[in-house]
């Protein structure tokens, strides 16, 4: 009997001896393809990086995983005891691998003659979840129990329990305690009440089946199950039992505003993956400080927007924004498109960039991207070179029927937009109603050439081809960059390049980038001076006048601009502190249809938009409404400019006491004199013939 005892005994240590063996090749062979202790030491959780906006308000995270990491110190103690209750209740006493419940598992599965049971401590999740797939083969367990023990060999419990919980899946591509609790409960994790908690800490499981955005009533049966467990386990007593369970499953998802950011967000993009690589933007955890102003942008939107929409309805265009299917996206959209750019001069800071008006239809960026004829809006180019070459505010042109030809052709015929002429007029009265007959006889004098060479020290980059036609705006310019241009006139002659990041932050703080003003000089501060004063009689009894009945008092300056067959509309204004330009027009270049020109189609929307900006720099009185100071708006005069009194008609000094007068800007040494000869330069030309 003994020899038959032995005989067994020594069977089975052979046996047990066999697969003892063959367990330890196996865990050899694993770990070769295991990643080295250095790696786990060094683990980063893959959190996205953060863009924050003006006020340092995060607006956007670039991200592959949407993770927000948190402290374990800070969490509440039963949220803790309900993950160990649920997911590993002996996780103090194992050492990665909890052995009675892996040897169940096993049987279970050999019964059922298939994977099914999982038995993972929290550890062995873990190990899944930094480093291995989640299939349920044979090899992938045996890495996940190797992986399991190192871990265990080098972290503490706790690091194991906070790495776990930043790690883990929510559903809803939430990834972490702390970005569902914001997720779904609108506030951090350390707020979170029992029975979130346990909702939290069931959906563990399967995100997706138990979510309580989408099933609800099962997500409630879960929960009711882990509280179940809770009070098993003596987490909460049997009150708080019966209070949570009965509690019905609120989702306060966090309270984002509307947020108009995405073509800003976009324009960055691609220039941040260029710089610091995709795997470092969308895991790296950057901290990206942009200079957008996100409730004036939101703002801006939704005027936008709201004029557009009163726009289409009033002429009645056959497709209009509310008719497109919201799911549909396409780079050219039907109906009437627009866009806002809004830019600081003093620090070239973007504060608004509206591409379009939804990105969800088109992620094509108008202002950024596109390139339109800029109409009259080009002409403050042209009479800066003017001024530059000689030219006054007071200079005088005979406004009168023109024509070009060619070969004994007709080439070309001029015509102002009221399709009048206005005899002699002054360079203030030329820009200010924007005559187009005295544009293209100052650009014959001047010569093309000499204004394509300002457009491009402007900062457009485009081709600018050297037409006569260029004096009314036919050569296509990127919208942002002639916005931009617009800068050199409140910042004393210099041009301030756009900066749409203001610095950069790695994942501890240090700084990567930053950004600083950077200006051009472009012209004289005193041209600079009388370029605002001309386009201050443009918003103040010109074209630009609809600002004034419109809302905003304040001082500006500004152009309108029209292309023909009024494909484009425009208005570009300006104040001391930010210069805002918006285009309107459809993406197919069709016509907006007759009469509908920049001070109709564009101009509304920027006295609100331009309005709201001062208030919001603005202090507030008792009752919280803005106390705007008018005199911080007021644009300097440099020395060297004088004022002198001239006749209205001719442009030079008065010759009686009865002639009408009116008080014009100069140059000192410039102004009309006693001896000044008449300044109209083209009084006699009716017709000028190119060969």
């Amino acid at each position: 009997m003994k020899k038959l005892i032995w005989k067994y005994l020594f069977i089975l240590l052979a046996i047990s001896t066999f697969f003892l063996g063959i367990g330890a090749g196996l865990f050899h062979y694993y770990a070769q393809e295991l990643p080295p202790l250095s790696e786990l030491q060094r683990y980063d959780m893959k959190v996205g990086s953060e863009v924050f906006d003006k006020y340092d308000n995060l607006i956007h995270t670039f991200a592959f995983e949407h993770r927000k990491l948190t402290n374990i110190n800070e969490l509440p103690p039963y949220l803790i005891q309900t993950l160990l209750s649920v997911e590993d209740k002996n996780f103090y006493k194992h050492w990665g691998m909890d052995l009675s419940g892996n040897v169940r598992a096993i049987f279970v599965d050999v019964l059922k003659r298939r994977f099914s049971q999982g038995a993972s401590t929290i550890t062995q999740q873990l190990a899944r979840n930094m480093f291995l797939s989640l299939d349920k083969q044979i090899p992938r367990k045996i890495k996940e129990a190797i992986l399991a023990v190192r871990i265990e060999t080098h972290f503490s419990k706790e690091e194991i329990l906070e790495m776990y919980l930043n790690k883990v899946y929510f559903g809803a591509g939430m990834y972490g305690i702390e970005a569902a609790s914001q997720k779904f409960f609108g506030k951090p994790a350390k707020e979170l009440t029992i029975e979130e908690s346990a909702l939290l800490i069931g959906l563990i499981q399967l995100p997706n089946a138990y979510s309580p955005i989408y099933h609800p009533e099962r997500a409630k049966r879960r929960r009711n199950i882990v509280l179940r467990r809770m009070l098993e386990e003596k987490v909460i007593s049997k009150s708080e039992y019966e209070k949570a369970k009965n509690d019905s499953i609120l989702i306060h998802p966090p309270k984002v505003k509307k947020s108009s950011a995405d073509y800003f967000i976009e324009y960055i993009r691609p220039r941040l993956q260029r710089k610091y690589g995709t795997n470092r933007l969308f895991t790296g955890g950057l901290r990206i400080y942009t200079t957008l102003d996100t409730e004036l942008q939101n703002y801006a939107d939704s005027v936008l927007n709201k004029h557009l929409t009163e726009f289409e309805n009033k002429n009645n265009y056959e497709y209009k924004f509310a008719d497109f299917p919201p799911d549909t996206t396409d780079i050219v959209t039907p109906y009437v498109q627009g866009g806002v750019f809004s830019i600081e001069p003093s620090t070239g800071y973007v504060r608004i960039l509206i591409g379009g008006r939804n990105f969800n239809h088109s992620k094509f960026n108008r202002m950024m991207q596109a390139k339109r004829q800029p109409g009259s809006s080009f002409k403050p180019i042209l009479y800066t070179t003017a001024l530059v070459n000689g030219y006054t505010a007071a200079t005088v042109i005979k406004d009168e029927p023109l024509v070009f030809i060619q070969s004994d052709t007709l080439f070309y015929r001029a015509h102002n937009y009221s399709k009048k002429n206005y005899g002699y007029i002054r360079m203030r009265e030329a820009l200010k109603h924007s005559r187009n007959i005295y544009a293209i006889k100052m650009i014959y004098d001047l010569g093309p050439e000499k204004v394509v060479d300002y457009a491009h020290r402007f900062g457009l980059t485009t081709k600018i081809r050297p037409y006569f036609t260029l004096a009314i705006g036919t050569s296509e310019v990127y919208p942002y960059e002639l916005i931009s241009a617009y800068t050199t006139f409140p910042n004393k002659g210099e041009r301030v390049k756009p900066i749409f990041v203001r610095r950069v932050e790695d994942n501890e703080g240090n700084v990567l980038e930053s950004s600083y003003p950077e200006k051009i000089r472009v012209i004289d501060e005193k041209v600079a001076f009388l370029m605002v004063s001309l386009m201050q009689s443009v918003v103040d009894e010109g074209t630009g006048a609809g600002i004034r009945w419109r809302g905003y008092k304040w001082n500006a300056a500004g152009k309108t601009g029209t292309t023909d067959d009024f494909r484009d509309a425009w208005f570009i204004g300006y104040n001391p502190e930010l210069v805002t330009g918006i285009w309107v027009g459809f993406d197919d270049n069709s016509s907006l249809g007759k009469r509908q020109s920049g001070a109709v189609a564009a101009l509304p929307a920027w006295p609100y938009i331009m309005k709201k900006a001062l208030e919001l720099e603005s202090p507030v009185n008792s009752k919280g409404k803005p106390i705007i100071d008018g005199s911080r708006l007021e644009f300097e005069k440099p020395e060297g400019i004088i004022k002198v009194k001239i006749s209205r008609e001719t442009g030079l000094l008065p010759k009686n006491e009865y002639d009408d007068t009116i008080d014009e800007y100069f140059i000192a040494g410039t102004e009309p004199t006693p001896l000044s000869e008449n300044s109209s330069r083209f009084s006699a030309c009716k017709q000028t013939e190119i060969s």
